[in-house]
């Protein structure tokens, strides 16, 4: 069962690599940028919930509702950039216009992203982490167990957008 949905997922991810490079911008903003952003808000609004109700006289709930801050911020910046500076860029040198000919400028931000990509990545695993073992100490229905749950749920969709943007978008650059 769970290797039958992971061949469609794969399935359906591998289908973008024909698609153009605007269609797949487009795929990437309206679907995976705009579900982060929403799933970003929810664990925001969780973690400071926790130290609101549950995390009285707990350090380690402020830090982690710190922490949870810096990640949805970093997150935030990195799609920031992809929408202003890469995708704009990229459909620019797509289309034979713009301030970057040659690709210098795009290739650039490509490499930072991927690395940001890379620090995300780090931050969210442990994150993800720190939330499993609190959720675990709280119990189910805790509003740590939901903020736990909202690091899973923003993990499916994460995987697949980095899968769109690593392995099919930047090797269009």
């Amino acid at each position: 069962m769970i290797e039958d949905l992971w061949t469609r997922d794969n399935r359906q991810l591998e289908a973008w690599r024909t698609a153009s490079t605007p269609d797949l911008i487009l795929h990437i903003i309206d679907h995976y940028h705009l579900e982060a952003r929403q799933e970003l808000a929810r664990m925001e609004t969780l973690a400071e919930q926790a130290v609101l109700l549950e995390g009285a006289g707990q350090p380690a709930l402020i830090r982690l509702r710190d922490q949870v801050a810096r990640f949805c911020l970093e997150m935030r910046a990195h799609m920031a950039m992809e929408e202003r500076r890469l995708f704009p860029g990229m459909l620019d040198r797509d289309q034979g216009r713009g301030l970057d000919p040659d690709g210098t400028l795009v290739a650039a931000l490509k490499k930072l992203l991927e690395e940001e990509h890379d620090a995300e990545t780090r931050l969210f695993w442990r994150l993800r982490c720190l939330t499993a073992d609190a959720a675990g100490a709280a119990g189910d229905g805790s509003i740590l167990a939901r903020l736990h749950h909202s690091f899973w749920t923003l993990e499916q969709s994460l995987h697949d957008h980095m899968f769109l943007e690593n392995q099919i978008l930047f090797r269009r650059i």
